[in-house]
């Protein structure tokens, strides 16, 4: 009898063990594809006087705990019709062009060049490399900084967040 208890309870334990390692050996989603889509862009304040065009959500004044990634139409939930995604999508091309060299058209349209030229950024930053664009992105890569005080764009890219 001792041992078929123990048999048993050896049984219950190895399917726990492997539940719980399967479990944590499936993939995780990225939290940044599950936010919702950048709508506009914003200059956000650095320091000093200096600001970053960065892509923005529409309607929580300019927040940006938000994302873009691969296939974006110009309203990626047709129940929520508000902002100008493709501005937010300019904004953080012009910036992969600045600061990465990356040769983009800047045409508002979030597609593979896009999506390799986000891989690449997040690649040079030790980031998770899944061509989303969203906040880790954002505080990880580095942005060509506007001044207010002097009206002019840094010449060089900064990693200011």
């Amino acid at each position: 009898m001792f041992v078929r208890i123990t048999a048993v309870c050896a049984t219950a334990l190895l399917a726990v063990t492997t539940a719980a390692v399967t479990a944590s050996a499936a993939p995780q989603p990225r939290a940044d594809a599950a936010l919702e889509q950048c709508q506009t862009s914003s200059f956000k304040h650095t320091a000093n006087n200096w600001y970053a065009n960065l892509p923005t959500q529409w309607e929580t004044n300019g927040a940006t705990n938000c994302n873009l990634k691969l296939g974006d139409l110009p309203h990626r939930d047709p129940a929520n019709p508000f902002g100008d995604p493709p501005a937010a999508i300019k904004a953080l091309q012009r910036n992969l062009n600045y600061c990465y060299r990356a040769g983009l058209v800047i045409d508002g349209k979030y597609g593979a060049r896009t999506f390799a030229a986000v891989k690449e950024a997040q690649r040079r930053h030790g980031l998770t490399v899944d061509g989303v664009y969203g906040p880790k992105t954002r505080s990880g890569m580095n942005w060509r900084l506007y001044n207010s005080y002097s009206k002019t764009w840094s010449q060089k890219c900064y990693s200011p967040f």
